[in-house]
């Protein structure tokens, strides 16, 4: 079984290594990166593409609520929040957080957080990872543009629905229609989508599962979270790190491939790497 991939966050050096030191109790855990700001974080989760985040709520300039808004729903993993303050706890449950740890705390109830963690990610039948943090993003005052909820971005649309040709986008009182065939590829940016097309870029106030649902699945591939690649735009893909790879596209585009999206690339593509 695949370990745990785990992201501690906190502002305190001290904090970080205690936290360290527990993960490192148990075999299943891999601490993929440790942060000290939130921006950090922001930046690690996004690339990284972590299982869990340990992650502290005050912190200097982006507390640990505007870390989940600012990586968006697309991208953000299971969280445990690591806190002094028992005040943000209500608003930790509302936004259905998977625990809600009070320094100081013991090893016990340190591991039966992540015993909670471990059931939700590797149950998603009995804890969808999606519909969790799309109520976390609603509790915090955030829209999200999912529209339905029930429509799995994993699996091909319902037979017989038809997929979008052209995609309309607003522009300084403009309306750009972009030929569908011609998007090299479409990447989350908190609750909006970056269509890139060529040399440019466009912004669509929709979410990239939403827009996923759109397009047709034997052309477009998620290739992350925060990922959507035009197959016929791939030109080769090399090996990363940590069994991940990255794709590069006609124009030199490099693309993060997830390990956990390379069996559905292998599928499409008709070979492996």
């Amino acid at each position: 079984m695949d370990r745990i991939r785990v992201i501690l966050v906190d502002d305190e050096p001290l904090a970080l290594r205690g936290l360290r030191l527990l993960c490192e109790k148990d075999p299943e855990l891999e601490v993929a990166c440790e942060c000290s700001s939130g921006r950090a974080a922001v930046a690690a989760i996004e690339q990284v593409e972590p299982d869990l985040v340990l992650l502290d709520i005050q912190m200097p300039e982006m507390d640990g609520f505007e870390v989940l808004e600012a990586v968006g729903p697309e991208c953000m993993p299971h969280v445990i929040f690591v806190t002094a303050y028992d005040r943000f706890a209500v608003r930790a449950f509302e936004i259905r957080a998977l625990d809600y740890l009070l320094k100081p705390f013991d090893d016990e109830r340190f591991f039966g957080a992540i015993e909670r963690a471990k059931r939700a990610i590797r149950r998603p039948d009995l804890n969808n990872l999606r519909e969790r943090i799309f109520d976390l993003v609603s509790a915090a005052g955030v829209k999200s543009q999912e529209g339905d909820s029930d429509q799995n971005p994993r699996h091909p649309p319902p037979s017989g629905k038809t997929h979008l040709s052209r995609i309309a986008v607003k522009e300084k009182g403009r309306v750009h229609l972009i030929r569908v065939d011609k998007i090299d590829w479409i990447e989350a940016a908190n609750y909006r989508v970056k269509i890139h097309v060529s040399s440019r870029t466009f912004i669509l106030r929709e979410s990239l599962r939403t827009l996923e649902s759109q397009l047709e699945p034997t052309r477009f591939v998620r290739v992350s979270r925060s990922a959507i690649v035009n197959l016929d735009r791939i030109k080769e893909i090399h090996p990363f790190a940590r069994g991940s790879h990255v794709v590069i596209l006609d124009d030199g585009t490099r693309v993060m491939l997830s390990r956990s999206r390379k069996d559905a690339l292998e599928t499409l593509v008709g070979g492996s790497f």
